[in-house]
């Protein structure tokens, strides 16, 4: 199978005339280089599409793609010139954009083919009396909702979310298959959790005991406050803080498979890619970027829109604005130079006169 993304032709046909080129042209308030009777039956990039996807060209880097590209029609960035285009036979619709404008398809696309199932609490659920539920929520089968948690209008809780004793759900916020929100936890509105997230599990503190020197757990008391608009990948764990709260702050967008430890506390729109590891107490201020398979040390403070290399290791603070890499990360220039020079040791080493022995 083809690695393209393409429905099934039951949903093909409900959106059938939005996607023509003269349809997309037309949303989108592009202008169509071309026939715009040709249908559109699928997404996928330039090396992978057939005739019948649509392919965007964002930039200069990617328009020589096009002579061998098997797709027909292409979203193409404003001011990108895509030599060998026949408009005879293909269709170029050129927007501010392509990037974008995929996205803009992709969603109106997704909101046809994937809507969010109807109000309603399955039979095989189990919500609490003395949960406040708002209107036009969905609860799907299995799920738990416990005493005196609260689910905001709107909000979709899918098969087997858990939302335990007095944790809140925003409006419109959706709790993906699985995912847990932990008793006294908060999730913000239109927010949402992929499936298999666990928010509000202990932190991972443990100290010698006393009498017998083996680990004893520290019991963590406090919540994790998510703000709007916040996304929270498949199988990703934040702990609930020690004392006070863990917090993830409005817009902030965190990938799959990511560990936020006790009392993290995360600004608003910061991406954190996969795999990326937090230890307790550090600071991640507005507008980061963490690269996959960061590790942050605990208390280390992160800079407002610094960006962290992926793979990284940080164990000091990050001045703001600043981009850092490697283990221990430092800035990225410094990074790249000790790298090249490196690669020279081995031809060095190799140049040096060796001393005779005796």
């Amino acid at each position: 199978m083809r690695s393209g993304v393409r429905p099934t032709g039951t949903d093909m046909d409900a959106i059938a005339g939005m996607l023509t080129a003269a349809g997309i042209a037309q949303r989108l308030g592009g202008e169509l280089l071309g026939h715009g009777d040709h249908t559109i039956g699928g997404f996928a990039g330039l090396d992978e599409a057939g005739p019948g996807d649509l392919v965007f060209i964002a930039s200069s880097k990617w328009a020589s793609r096009w002579v061998d590209c098997k797709a027909v029609v292409a979203l193409v960035t404003r001011g990108v010139d895509v030599p060998g285009h026949d408009p005879k036979t293909r269709s170029l619709i050129v927007v501010d954009d392509a990037e974008i404008g995929m996205m803009m398809l992709l969603e109106a696309v997704a909101a046809e083919l994937r809507p969010l199932p109807p109000p309603g609490v399955s039979g095989d659920a189990r919500v609490h009396p003395d949960a406040m539920i708002g209107e036009g929520v969905y609860i799907g089968a299995a799920a738990v909702v416990e005493e005196g948690a609260e689910v905001g209008g709107g909000a979709v809780l899918h098969a087997g979310a858990v939302v335990e004793r007095g944790a809140k759900v925003g409006e419109n916020a959706v709790v993906g298959a699985n995912a847990v929100l932990a008793a006294g936890c908060e999730l913000g509105d239109r927010s949402i959790l992929q499936q298999g997230v666990i928010v509000g599990s202990d932190g991972f503190g443990f100290r010698p005991d006393p009498q017998t020197g083996q680990p004893r757990r520290i019991p963590h008391l406090g919540t994790v406050e998510i703000g709007c608009d916040v996304e929270i990948g498949a199988c990703s764990c934040v702990d609930r803080g020690k004392f006070g709260p863990t917090r993830i702050g409005d817009g902030t967008k965190i990938d799959n498979l990511v560990q936020v430890a006790h009392n993290v506390q995360i600004g608003r729109g910061v991406i954190i890619a996969a795999l990326t590891g937090m230890a307790g107490s550090c600071r991640i201020e507005d507008g980061v970027v963490l690269g996959a398979q960061v590790g942050i040390a605990e208390h280390v403070r992160i800079g407002e829109g610094a960006r962290i290399a992926a793979t990284s290791g940080v164990m000091r603070d990050v001045p703001p604005g600043e981009d850092y890499a490697g283990t221990p990360a430092r800035p990225a220039r410094q990074t790249l130079r000790e790298v090249a020079a490196l690669r020279k040791l081995p031809d060095l080493v190799a140049s040096m006169p060796r001393r005779e022995s005796s």
